[in-house]
């Protein structure tokens, strides 16, 4: 089995470049394609986007590792995406709902990657990312009920790094919009976590202003 490193630029979000930047730099220290056991003991180390967040961002760890530059040839070969078929709005939205009649309104990531199993040409996550903005957007015009669940520690992230670029006192609509943009954790998942808007403010907040003492 061999192994080929492309250096192709996507159009990525920011978080999403910052995920195969980390990626990046572990193959290279490796000097091998990262597999997500090890991926996961430097990410505790240095702080990096978890496994599980890049799968939430991409679909599948194999995807990430294709965008990455990996390509591997043997049974698990991953094509790049700009290899992969091309999805208008209309062919997702109806793939989502040949999920629906299969598998009922309420769809996960989880879900939804075992049902792809079974239906090996639909989109991937991270197809439906890039089409439509966000999972959620993608599900909502579906008319699906996107259920997705974040460790605290995920939430925490993605509120520092709101406040990092928007400031102290962050505004519910104010991360709604960036969250959006960003594909994060929706104020939903945030207020089902810590209760209330405020708290979740009071507590990320006070992890900052702790840390810097």
């Amino acid at each position: 089995m061999s192994q080929t490193l492309s250096t192709k630029s996507h159009h990525l979000s920011t978080e999403q470049q910052r995920m195969i930047h980390c990626i990046r730099l572990l193959g290279d220290l490796l000097k091998e394609r990262p597999r997500r056991s090890v991926y996961r003991r430097f990410a505790m180390e240095q702080s990096w986007p978890s496994p599980e967040s890049i799968i939430r961002q991409f679909g599948s760890w194999a995807e990430a590792l294709a965008i990455a530059g990996y390509e591997w040839h043997g049974e698990a070969t991953v094509d790049l995406p700009d290899k992969m078929p091309k999805y208008t709005r209309e062919d997702i939205i109806e793939t989502l709902a040949l999920y629906s009649r299969d598998m009922g309104s309420i769809i996960t990531l989880k879900k939804y990657q075992e049902w792809r199993k079974l239906h090996p040409k639909a989109p991937s996550h991270y197809h439906i990312v890039k089409t439509f903005g966000s999972w959620h957007d993608a599900c909502a015009e579906a008319g699906l009920e996107a259920s997705v669940t974040y460790s605290k520690s995920e939430l925490s992230t993605a509120l520092r790094e709101a406040i990092h670029e928007m400031g102290f006192s962050l505004s519910f609509e104010a991360y709604r919009e960036w969250a959006k943009r960003n594909n994060k954790p929706s104020t939903k998942a945030i207020l089902h976590r810590y209760g209330s808007w405020s708290a979740a403010i009071h507590a990320v907040e006070s992890e900052i202003f702790n840390q810097k003492l």
